[in-house]
């Protein structure tokens, strides 16, 4: 059913076995509310399904995120794809939260920082995401400020007319719609539009296999969790 984990995308020499845990997890909502409050983004480095062009991305993005005063998690969407009548593929899509939260270590005093975000750095935040968006080659990415609903951004930094994408996603909500559309452009497909039936009903296909989304577990002791708290990593507790 779902991975392992995918821990070794971006950090090496972990030795943590356990599952991913659904978004739906109890701990796992309380730890993302906590951090999410402050504003945060949602976008992908990749641009394919393939682990080999993947992970590198993945690296370099995680690398920026550390040289700013961002915190992240990475998050993973799950899709059913049908292989064949007795067996289902289970295909995982791959994007990073970014909070607006400084949260880490201070290698000088030794101590970690919890620091909230400000207006200004979630300002900052969003032209992070934009820069981000164009070198990663996203169409767009997820933009939530406090007290605001989420937005789809695209990557001139133009809100990108949510109408319009509930009238394809039959209501469901706007992550779950983001990621099939990120699914759908890892595949090389056209953005689904009414004038184009066949991107339709191709988007609809994935739409309708999204199983849900996931996060990483939690740290097996002590030394996986400094190592993770030194990559400003968000885990759960």
């Amino acid at each position: 059913m779902t991975k392992k984990n995918f821990l070794d995308d971006y950090i090496s020499g972990i030795f943590n076995n356990d599952n991913l845990v659904s978004m739906r997890d109890g701990r796992t909502p309380l730890v993302f509310g906590e951090y999410a409050q402050h504003g945060y983004i949602i976008i992908s480095p990749c641009s394919s399904m393939n682990d080999a062009d993947a992970i590198p991305h993945i690296r370099t993005m995680i690398d920026s995120i550390r040289q700013t005063k961002y915190s992240y998690m990475p998050v993973y969407a799950r899709f059913i794809k049908d292989a064949d009548i007795y067996h289902e593929e289970h295909v995982y899509v791959k994007a990073i939260a970014i909070f607006n939260y400084n949260h880490g270590h201070d290698w000088k005093t030794g101590c970690q920082i919890k620091r909230p975000g400000t207006a200004e750095t979630l300002k900052n935040l969003l032209d992070f995401g934009i820069e981000l968006a164009k070198q990663f080659h996203q169409r767009e990415f997820l933009y939530k400020a406090p007290h605001q609903l989420l937005q789809a951004i695209d990557q001139n930094g133009n809100l990108i007319d949510k109408s319009c994408l509930e009238d394809i996603i039959d209501g469901r909500p706007l992550v779950t719609s983001y990621f099939a559309r990120l699914y759908n452009h890892m595949l090389g497909g056209e953005p689904p539009e009414f004038t184009q039936s066949r991107n339709y009903i191709q988007f609809y296909k994935i739409l309708s296999s999204f199983a849900g989304c996931y996060a990483n577990p939690a740290p097996l002791g002590i030394s996986e969790r400094q190592c993770r708290i030194a990559h400003k990593e968000i885990f759960i507790k």
